[in-house]
């Protein structure tokens, strides 16, 4: 496999962390996590759908961690050193910012999209992480995937949203 293959391990249970339905310790996540990605080669990512303790993700030794940006861009934010120190070791943020269902993406063009990314962003600067850092470092994905689409024409316009915003983004901060 090329050592630029991605893949991406899909965690739906992260969620959940320290709940009553998943009361493994963070040492043990990591562990297993650790333990799936030494069977991968090329780069390593992990991504969580909602809520999560992102400090875990973020300690393990994934190059790239996706989250629903549309959705929970805020939740990420909440750990500004972890990220800081995630970035640091050229780390990579995946932003889920094209949303995955219909009604939200018939309501949103590159530019709202734009914005909603630029204002997800914004936190991670005032905690001393530079904007071209995160723009760098960073990837633009769909929220969540696009299976809960029921349309093709609904999974053409996430995709097509989604090279828009790319290139819009890569005019703006080359």
């Amino acid at each position: 496999i090329s050592p630029n293959t991605i893949i991406f391990v899909d965690e739906p249970y992260m969620v959940s962390l320290g709940s009553a339905l998943v009361s493994l310790p963070r040492e043990k996540v990591i562990s297993l996590l650790e333990e799936v990605f030494r069977g991968i080669s090329g780069l390593k990512g992990v991504h969580c759908c909602g809520n999560t303790d992102w400090s875990v993700l973020l300690e393990t030794s994934a190059d790239i961690i996706s989250f629903d940006a549309y959705n929970h861009a805020r939740s990420l934010s909440l750990y500004p050193s972890e990220v800081k120190s995630f970035l640091e070791r050229k780390g990579t943020i995946a932003w889920g910012i094209v949303p995955n269902d219909e009604p939200s993406l018939a309501e949103e063009t590159a530019a709202s999209l734009k914005d909603r990314l630029e204002e997800a962003m914004a936190p991670f600067t005032r905690d001393g992480v530079p904007f071209r850092k995160l723009v760098r470092q960073g990837l633009l994905t769909p929220g969540c995937g696009l299976a809960t689409l029921t349309s093709e024409e609904a999974a053409a316009r996430a995709l097509e949203l989604l090279a828009e915003l790319s290139a819009e983004m890569r005019k703006r901060y080359p």
